[in-house]
């Protein structure tokens, strides 16, 4: 039995070593396998959905880019009406200011004021002459609706 034990190992080591240690090497040293396990195409043509995404965003960025030019278009003009605006009034302060037309308007404006005071007064005076004429005063002329309740109580006095 140890005979036959012993043959037993001696033929599983000369397998091991001469038999499946070289194809293990061989299966590492050569790293390309002889069958393709993937597809090596190239891709041509392009996927769809990649496609309509990449449209997408090439329009709205055309968009934005419309955006911004008329955006800065708007500042530009607004910077250019700000500056006509800056001009038009240094040029109104740089003129010479007209007392004698600001005198004149200030007397006319007092006379006006005058007359209206006046006229005010007056509308005030004929108010007061009407009231004393009729001899009633504006809250004794309106009565306001009567309820029903108070119209009964109004026919049961009477």
């Amino acid at each position: 039995m140890n005979n036959l034990l012993f043959t037993a190992l001696i033929i599983a080591l000369l397998y091991y070593f001469f038999y499946y240690l070289p194809n293990k090497r061989k299966l590492l040293t050569n790293p390309h396998p002889t069958k393709l396990t993937h597809s090596t195409s190239t891709q041509t043509d392009p996927d769809p959905i990649l496609q309509t995404e990449l449209d997408l965003e090439r329009t709205k960025r055309q968009e934005l880019e419309k955006q911004e030019k008329d955006y800065q278009k708007q500042i530009r003009e607004k910077d250019n009406q700000i500056t006509s605006l800056q001009t038009q009034i240094r040029d109104l302060v740089k003129k010479p200011t007209n007392s004698k037309g600001t005198q004149t308007d200030d007397k006319e404006l007092t006379n006006t004021l005058d007359n209206l005071i006046k006229d005010i007064q007056e509308l005030n005076n004929s108010l007061d002459n009407n009231q004393d004429n009729f001899g009633n005063t504006p809250e004794e002329t309106y009565s306001p609706p009567l309820s029903h309740k108070q119209q009964r109580k109004l026919k049961k006095d009477k």
